[in-house]
């Protein structure tokens, strides 16, 4: 009975183990990548939207890590989750694929993708088991910052290709941070339990 128990234990943690690599190594790679498309001399607009584009799919595959390995409450937010991520990753292969003037605005399908990605941090903070109160609110705040700026970039194209560029940018390091201190959230969360067992 303890044997099979200390392996159900076992089993749970190795899952946040796992996913703290991902979103600790794919958030990094995030701020790197916004980073340089925010402050890089002379880079132009569609540099910083292919640049936008990798950090977009880097967000898809965090999304459907998300949705497979936590605990998260009820099926059917882990397939809206796990349905987000895959949204996300098309909508960057397509920005990374079509030219800047394209008569579907690239601005405007960075900023679908912001969307999605808006909803499923909210929903995560919202309905995740996994997660501390404090980086629930740091996931909510950041997700209605994509949905935010999405809208920006969808509802006033006039505000120019190059500042929404690198509105979504800023945006996407945000997130990049957050996907960090989630990692953060959770190895806390996850070590509460085995301290008190000590």
């Amino acid at each position: 009975m303890n044997s099979s128990n200390n392996s159900d234990n076992t089993n749970k943690k190795k899952s946040p183990d796992w996913l703290r690599f991902i979103e600790v190594g794919l958030g990094a790679i995030a701020i790197i990548l916004t980073i340089v498309s925010l402050t890089y001399p002379g880079i132009t607009t569609k540099t910083i939207i292919r640049l936008d584009s990798i950090v977009l799919l880097i967000i898809g595959i965090e999304r459907i890590a998300i949705g497979i390995t936590l605990p998260l409450a009820g099926k059917s937010y882990r397939l809206f989750n796990i349905g987000l991520g895959p949204l996300i990753i098309a909508l960057a292969i397509v920005l990374i694929s079509i030219p800047l003037y394209h008569p579907v605005s690239p601005i405007a399908l960075g900023a679908l993708a912001l969307l999605f990605n808006g909803f499923s941090r909210i929903m995560q903070g919202i309905r995740g088991k996994e997660i501390p109160g404090w980086s629930k609110g740091i996931l909510i705040g950041v997700g209605t910052m994509n949905i935010a700026v999405s809208a920006l970039a969808i509802t006033v194209p006039n505000f120019g290709d190059s500042q929404l560029a690198r509105s979504i940018s800023i945006t996407l390091l945000i997130t990049g941070i957050q996907m960090i201190t989630s990692a953060i959230g959770i190895k806390k969360k996850y070590n509460k339990p085995n301290a008190s067992m000590i």
